[in-house]
């Protein structure tokens, strides 16, 4: 009797050992089982996001040791970037967090911006693309909380009024952007990074010392104007020189350009209708009615642009028409303009 006893329990210690190795065995096989993705699996990571999202896929066993082995490697555990991250196959769960790590794909796209766009023309050009919704990107360019963070990190912002947009700062140029980060803080960012770098620390000086009455500021705008008034390099420094004339002399810029600016449109979208706004007194930016520069540059200038500024040739000239086929002609005088108007433009 004893003994059967004694069997008995020892089948059933057996038993019970068995159950727990087998616990025990599920227990390591969960603990240490990869985790499966489907193929480009796209796991988009938000600012609050947590790493929960990389394994909220997983049932409630499976989930459980992952918690488990996270809190047991938390030397492991990668800080999170925003963006979206791509995944494929099986991984370990040092092997997935090595590859968040590693942060989110890189989507890169290019982008070209000529010279003489505003942020009107900008944004059309991104919206067009399907980059961002129309108005982001202008948005951003007047977002005031926006600007005054970036004044501690661009010194020459020192010299942008208050309330106004970055406009003439947003440096013509390719930009190659990440499409997982916000592309319009993105472009704006790296567009005065190349203005500190081709313009500001070049320039600074003899910007901040132009001596033909002009606020730094209003050196901008004067070479926003040029930028879209005079393509020909050799050409800029007189038409520079001519505006310059035309200010001292208290004569208006008379360069239709400006008056799209006004309109808040693109310029393709506005200059058919330069004519019929011509005597619209109420635009500022109507320099055919308004004495003075714009209360703004109507784009941001070249540094080649900038330099025919600061570099300007000084001519008795007041007047500049061009003809049908992109000649330049200069006039002295108002009888002199008229005359070129008749022999070039009819």
């Amino acid at each position: 009797m004893a003994r059967k006893q004694k069997k008995s329990k020892i089948r059933i210690l057996m038993i019970v050992f068995l159950i727990l190795l087998g616990i025990w065995f599920m227990f390591r096989l969960g603990y240490n089982a990869p985790l499966v993705f489907d193929e480009n699996t796209q796991i988009e990571i938000e600012e609050w996001d947590t790493l929960a999202k990389f394994y909220s896929h997983l049932n409630g066993y499976h989930t459980f040791m992952m918690k488990l082995w996270l809190r047991n490697h938390k030397a492991l555990i990668p800080s999170l970037q925003k963006g979206k991250y791509v995944l494929g196959g099986n991984y370990q769960k040092k092997e997935l967090l090595e590859q968040i790590a590693k942060g989110p794909e890189k989507a890169f796209i290019r982008v070209t911006l000529l010279e003489g766009r505003s942020i009107y023309d900008i944004d059309q050009e991104l919206t067009s693309k399907g980059l961002i919704q129309a108005w982001t990107f202008i948005a951003k360019a007047n977002d005031l909380s926006f600007i005054q963070k970036l004044k501690s990190e661009f010194s020459f912002l020192s010299i942008l009024p208050e309330g106004k947009s970055l406009e003439g700062f947003l440096y013509p140029d390719t930009y190659f952007l990440d499409q997982n980060w916000d592309l319009s803080e993105q472009l704006v960012t790296a567009q005065l990074k190349n203005f500190q770098q081709k313009i500001w620390d070049s320039y600074h000086d003899r910007i901040v010392a132009f001596w033909h009455g002009l606020s730094p500021y209003q050196v901008v705008i004067l070479a926003s104007v040029i930028e879209n008034e005079e393509k020909t390099s050799q050409n800029k420094p007189i038409i520079a020189g001519i505006f310059l004339n035309r200010l001292e002399k208290g004569m208006k810029l008379d360069a239709d350009v400006t008056l799209c600016y006004g309109l808040k449109v693109t310029y393709d979208k506005c200059r058919q209708n330069i004519v019929p706004n011509l005597s619209d007194a109420n635009n500022p930016y109507n320099t055919r009615q308004v004495f003075g520069l714009m209360p703004t540059p109507i784009s941001s200038p070249s540094e080649e642009t900038l330099s025919a500024l600061l570099n300007f040739q000084k001519t008795d000239y007041l007047f500049y028409l061009h003809d049908q086929a992109g000649g330049i002609h200069y006039g002295l005088t108002n009888e002199e303009h008229i005359s070129n108007v008749a022999t070039y433009l009819r």
